[in-house]
C-alpha cells in the first residue's frame, strides 16, 4: 500500500501507514470493515469538491445549490464523513465502496458517525490545526 503525502493516510485491508496517528488509524480501518468498503483515507484541510456526504444521522446526501439528492445504494466515486472536534473542522474521511454495494445497515453507518466524532474530538484535544 503506498502512503500518500502528509494531508492523507490511506487503510485498506492489507495495512496502514506508519506515520498515520492511531486514532486515525484505527478509525480508517473499522470504517473499512464496518461499512464493507474498497478503503477509505483520512484528509485534512479545507473542504474541496462537492462530493456525496454520510450526515451525523445515518443518511447519505449530495447537495448541489437547492437540490438535495439522498442516495438508497453507494453512490459512484468517493463520499466523505467529515470531522470535526470543539466545533472545529479538522478534516474528512473519504469512504471508497465496493462498486455496486448497497448501503450498509443505519446502524453501521451511525457507528461510522460516532467514530469519526471521537476522532475529530482526539484532534481537538491534541490540539492539532483545524479548518474553521
Amino acid at each position: 500500500m503506498r502512503c500518500p503525502g502528509s494531508t492523507e493516510r490511506q487503510a485498506g485491508c492489507g495495512g496502514t501507514c506508519p506515520a498515520t496517528p492511531p486514532e486515525e488509524t484505527a478509525v480508517l480501518l473499522l470504517c473499512v470493515g464496518l461499512l464493507g468498503l474498497r478503503g477509505c483515507r483520512f484528509e485534512y484541510g479545507t473542504l474541496v469538491g462537492n462530493l456525496p456526504r454520510l450526515e451525523h444521522g445515518g443518511g447519505l446526501w449530495l447537495r448541489r445549490g437547492s437540490r438535495i439528492t439522498e442516495y438508497a445504494d453507494w453512490p459512484d466515486g468517493e463520499t466523505e464523513l467529515r470531522v470535526t472536534g470543539g466545533g472545529h473542522y479538522h478534516g474528512r474521511f473519504l469512504l471508497d465502496p465496493l462498486p455496486g454495494r448497497p448501503l450498509p445497515s443505519e446502524e453501521a453507518r451511525l457507528v461510522a458517525v460516532a467514530l469519526a466524532a471521537q476522532a475529530g474530538s482526539a484532534l481537538d484535544t491534541a490540539g492539532l490545526s483545524h479548518q474553521g
